[in-house]
């Protein structure tokens, strides 16, 4: 098993860890008239952690691998650590880009990591991000993707196999990840659309400059409320990713409120 594993994290990272910190992170943008509201991924994933961990459903208070379930909620999207503090400037707005916009060889580069981190400590935290991301590869679309889901199917069922669970435990296991995922993304983004595969029991609005995620049923004790740390960037082409960094560096925290509330 260790073979198998150890091969991906050689295609993940070629040259080691100098190599793959040459990559530069594409971030959350949320975009409005006059500026863009920048995300951290560390942060949009911290925020699925806490909207999960805060969940009172017996399944998910007794569920036997709680901690390992929350902490990969909160870490799915560890690959992107790295290059977090350092967006690349997307050539046709000139400002950050937008994280569904990098290429997808570096994509895999980062995908495959946030798998690699965990694989030796903890096989089952990695199996779930595996799942998460193949679950991504899927919505993509893209001709590559095949190969990747492939790649990322025969990973999970590795990881799978040394954690000693079987994938349908997995799989039942995804949707708390998914559901933390979405309902943050949609906050970050300011995109509804990632809620669609819930239907009507997952809906996010505005009011008065106000977000609040309406869930139905409702898995909190009361109305709950989070903050997803944010900057607010000046929205006019940067000459260059160093200018972007350094506006983006000095630029405003604005952090994101967000109030869960029942139907």
């Amino acid at each position: 098993m260790r073979t198998s594993v150890a091969r991906h994290r050689a295609a993940a990272t070629p040259g080691g860890v100098a190599a793959a910190r040459g990559i530069v992170a594409a971030v959350i943008v949320r975009r409005y008239a006059g500026s863009w509201l920048v995300v951290r991924q560390a942060d949009h994933a911290r925020l699925a952690g806490e909207i999960v961990a805060l969940m009172r459903l017996p399944e998910l208070e007794s569920h036997s691998r709680r901690r390992a379930l929350l902490r990969a909620v909160a870490e799915h999207d560890n690959g992107w650590w790295e290059e977090d503090a350092a967006p690349r400037l997307d050539p046709a707005s000139g400002g950050p880009l937008d994280f569904r916009s990098l290429p997808p060889a570096e994509r895999r580069v980062v995908w495959m990591r946030g798998v690699e981190r965990y694989a030796g400590d903890d096989p089952y935290v990695a199996a779930l991000v595996a799942g998460h991301l193949l679950r991504l590869a899927t919505a993509l679309g893209e001709p590559s993707a095949g190969l990747l889901r492939g790649e990322l199917d025969a990973l999970r069922r590795e990881l799978l196999a040394r954690a000693g669970i079987e994938l349908g435990e997995a799989q039942r296991d995804d949707r708390w990840l998914e559901l933390g995922d979405v309902c943050s993304l949609a906050l970050a983004t300011g995109e509804r659309a990632f809620l669609a595969a819930h239907g009507e029991s997952v809906l996010l609005r505005e009011l008065a400059g106000r977000n609040e995620l309406v869930l139905d049923p409702f898995p909190f004790a009361g109305a709950t409320s989070f903050a997803l740390p944010a900057r607010r960037l000046a929205a006019y082409p940067y000459s260059d990713a160093v200018a972007l960094g350094l506006a983006l560096a000095a630029a405003p925290d604005e952090p994101l409120a967000l109030r869960v509330v029942a139907r």
